[in-house]
């Protein structure tokens, strides 16, 4: 029989790339793959090979995106974004000592609510289309709201196929000879 940990390591490579492709169909704002797969990762990879992962899955579909779609790639708002899926990514190694379905779902919606706030946060302060005042904070909240319920959304969308088909794959994979373990 294989190594259960590097089968463990390749199906989990194998489900995070599937879902970057999520994020290269077109799809409605903000319901993209990406906070899943930094959860996802963290909660079935070691913390330095999940990290390398989502930050790689990032520049890359970055850099088509920005080129598909003639902007720029990176920006100020570049540092609150990778930071928020790095903060996932470490989430996700919290979700793993206890993996049930609630922590699962809670881990899932907390993460998108943080990803939220935080990437809101950076457009405020780096950006020049709200006053940087209290009242300019609120106001860049509340005008961000529509795109919550796209984020929330998508992400226990994705969250729960990520997560649901690799409990799947680990229950089919001893029929084909292998093994692969939750983390």
């Amino acid at each position: 029989m294989k190594n259960p940990k590097s089968d463990r390591h390749m199906t989990a490579f194998l489900w995070i790339v599937f879902g970057v492709l999520g994020r290269l169909i077109p799809h409605p704002p903000n319901f993209s793959p990406m906070t899943s797969i930094a959860l996802f990762g963290g909660s079935q990879l070691g913390r330095g090979r999940a990290f390398v992962v989502t930050i790689l899955t990032m520049i890359v579909s970055d850099i088509l995106i920005a080129w598909a779609g003639g902007h720029q790639i990176f920006g100020l708002w570049s540092i609150f974004t990778y930071t928020g899926f790095a903060a996932i990514v470490l989430a996700g190694c919290y979700l793993r000592t206890v993996p049930t379905a609630g922590r699962t779902l809670g881990f899932l919606a907390g993460s998108s609510l943080f990803y939220w706030v935080w990437t809101n946060f950076g457009v405020w302060i780096m950006g020049d289309g709200y006053p940087h005042t209290l009242d300019g904070l609120v106001n860049c909240y509340v005008m961000a709201l529509p795109f919550l319920g796209n984020a929330l959304v998508g992400d226990l969308v994705w969250g729960l196929v990520l997560f649901l088909s690799f409990q799947g794959v680990r229950k089919v994979a001893p029929r084909f000879g292998l093994a692969v373990q939750g983390a």
